[in-house]
């Protein structure tokens, strides 16, 4: 299923542990996007968090995934949105094969 995270993260709260927690994370997402769990992923102009599609089996996993995230406990905003399938346009709810060639940095 399809699910749109959008988080926002307390920086505050990281207290100098960003540049520690910032590889451990995008090596995180870039695991997710290589097994195509990952469909896209958006720094918000604000630059007070993220908003990213994931395509993820069921709640439960995305759950998972989320409390494996490392920047998980300083999170202080977390809405996870269930999509469906637009009668329209259906192929943008479609997961995608992996995309092992694309790297995110």
């Amino acid at each position: 299923m399809i699910y749109l995270i959008d988080t926002k993260i307390d920086y505050n709260l990281l207290q100098g542990k960003l540049d520690d927690l910032l590889p451990q994370e995008w090596q995180q997402t870039s695991k997710m996007f290589e097994s195509g769990q990952l469909l896209g992923i958006w720094r918000k102009a604000s630059a007070n968090g993220v908003i990213a599609i994931w395509n993820m089996a069921d709640h439960e996993a995305i759950n998972a995934q989320i409390r494996a995230m490392p920047l998980y406990p300083y999170m202080s905003s977390i809405e996870v949105t269930p999509l469906v399938a637009h009668p329209k346009y259906p192929e943008f709810c479609e997961a995608k094969a992996p995309q092992a060639n694309l790297r995110i940095p």
